[in-house]
């Protein structure tokens, strides 16, 4: 910022009138760099906000508190503005609960899906936090940088990468024990997530025993349930987290209906 050009006065031959004059104009000058100065930084900093994230309300969560998978908790916390704006600032954080009632955000690091699992508290609006080129209603994982979508309608193998493709996504790449963590965690938050079992990329479908992911490249991370993978018959060439082995991972056919998760690039 450029400030106006300033001299040395001197204020020993002025009548007194005129020295006051003098004094209250360069107070009322202070007063506008003063307040240039803040404006300059509110409008940097909405800026950098408005570039980085924000957030997206989830109305079906109107007035419902959900405590579990909580962050952390920031007590006089002025609107859902600032909650946010916490939300924002914490890598960890996934989406936030703001309770006017009590002047509270609730952060949290996984995505919410059902409102039922919650308890009713009037005023309580529910954001998910969408960063950079990940979209509203996904969960981006920003220490691990991947972004995805929990798909709970079921559909065949087939059907569900293509669904996944229409928006130039695949199928979730879990390729470490964090990703895999991360997954588990966002997969049992919910009731309704919790119920399905879910397609994930890899497949040895081209080479048996040889896993690859969509691009080509072999799965060099595995989460296998215990005796897995057996390709008891020859079509079991796709990674399926199961529901009934706390979401480890069997090669099963890939005509049967799942849920599944999309991954989008970021």
């Amino acid at each position: 910022m450029t400030f106006p050009s300033t001299r040395p006065i001197h204020f020993q031959n002025w009548p007194s009138h005129g020295k006051k004059n003098v004094e209250k104009d360069i107070l009322c000058r202070m007063e506008v760099w003063v307040i240039t100065l803040i404006l300059t930084y509110l409008v940097t900093s909405a800026s950098s906000l408005m570039k980085t994230g924000l957030g997206k309300q989830l109305e079906i969560f109107s007035n419902v508190i959900i405590t579990t998978d909580v962050l952390s908790e920031v007590s006089n916390t002025v609107n859902d503005v600032e909650c946010v704006s916490l939300c924002l600032k914490t890598e960890a954080c996934v989406s936030a609960f703001y309770r006017p009632q009590h002047r509270r955000c609730q952060l949290h690091d996984v995505l919410f899906m059902s409102p039922k699992d919650g308890q009713r508290e009037i005023g309580a609006v529910y954001y998910s936090l969408t960063t950079g080129t990940c979209p509203p209603g996904y969960i981006h994982n920003r220490p691990l940088n991947f972004c995805y979508q929990l798909h709970l309608d079921k559909a065949k193998y087939a059907d569900g990468l293509a669904d996944c493709n229409s928006r130039g996504e695949h199928f979730l790449v879990i390729d470490s024990p964090d990703k895999q963590s991360h997954f588990v965690k966002q997969v049992t938050a919910s009731s309704d997530s919790i119920k399905g079992s879910y397609y994930i990329d890899g497949s040895d479908a081209a080479t048996e025993g040889q896993w690859v992911y969509h691009d080509g490249q072999p799965v060099t991370y595995f989460a296998w349930d215990s005796g897995f993978p057996n390709n008891v018959t020859t079509n079991r060439d796709y990674l399926v987290a199961l529901k009934f082995s706390e979401f480890r991972w069997q090669d099963r056919e890939s005509d049967h209906e799942r849920c599944y998760a999309c991954e989008k690039h970021v």
